[in-house]
């Protein structure tokens, strides 16, 4: 963590809103809290059943990759692939405003 100035910041007015973003940024934590995030959409999009039968979900070059528990679960979720994008998108789009998913690849 880097070496804050208190006398260099003394005479300053600083919000909250802005110290607590700088803090998270320090500590790395916008990234887990994408992570954590990607995550959340993905069980609002597909739902407790089916978030239950996948393991990890992530965001790479603008495609999710979702492992899926087994072969039967991947197909159906294969056959919903262009419904769950379009829902999924839409919600990211509020955490990330001008991103785009352009694929899901279920593994």
């Amino acid at each position: 963590m880097k070496h804050i100035d208190f006398k260099d910041r003394a005479n300053k007015f600083i919000s909250l809103e802005k110290e607590m973003e700088n803090f998270v940024n320090e500590l790395g934590l916008p990234e887990k809290l994408q992570e954590l995030e990607i995550i959340r959409i993905w069980n609002e999009c597909v739902g407790i059943p089916i978030s239950n039968r996948t393991k990890s979900v992530f965001i790479a070059k603008n495609k999710l990759f979702v492992k899926v528990e087994d072969a039967v679960w991947r197909f159906e979720l294969s056959l919903r692939k262009e419904e769950i994008l379009k829902v999924f998108n839409e919600r990211f789009q509020k955490i990330k405003p001008g991103k785009k998913i352009r694929e899901i690849i279920f593994k």
